[in-house]
């Protein structure tokens, strides 16, 4: 059985091949939660995909947090609309995420996240800064963020099970 500090590693380090390789940094935390923590389905995946660049390329909250605060939501939430307990729960759940991501990020906007690591901010939906961006090393840049946020969602998630605030689901 592998250690919590060696699942950490694994997770983190796929979630930030995953946004190296193939791009899409929600998506790509997403499915190294997802792989290694055995959550959820394709369907949220996808889902995930349209959250890159800080909310469809504008520089909004970050894609990879979006990524673990979706995993955060499929251990904390409920399919019940009446639940009001369980959703409050879960909105909690991302607001402590939410938090941890943004001291240890120092922000939680694509916008800032690039201006503070750039001293600019790449607008993605532009074709120019889109490819002044990758020239920036900016896929190696957010390849790290995605692998913090991934680790930090997972550290999380790990938490709220060892607490018992959070269900097991198993795909």
């Amino acid at each position: 059985m592998e250690s919590r500090e060696e699942l950490l590693r694994q997770i983190e380090k796929t979630a930030h091949d995953y946004e190296r390789d193939y791009h899409g940094c929600a998506r790509s935390v997403y499915r190294a939660l997802q792989e290694h923590l055995h959550l959820g389905d394709g369907s949220v995946f996808m889902a995930a995909t349209p959250l890159a660049g800080g909310i469809a390329m504008r520089g909004e909250t970050c894609g990879a947090l979006l990524g673990g605060l979706l995993a955060v939501g499929l251990v904390t939430a409920s399919t019940d609309m009446k639940d009001e307990v369980t959703s409050l729960n879960a909105m909690v759940a991302g607001f402590r995420l939410y938090h941890r991501f943004e001291k240890a990020m120092a922000g939680s906007r694509c916008r800032e996240l690039q201006t503070a690591r750039f001293g600019r901010f790449y607008n993605l939906a532009d074709p120019a800064d889109f490819e002044m961006f990758g020239q920036a090393g900016g896929y190696m840049v957010c390849s790290d963020i995605a692998g913090k946020a991934a680790r930090l969602a997972a550290e999380f998630i790990l938490e709220l099970w060892e607490e018992g605030k959070a269900a097991r689901l198993r795909v």
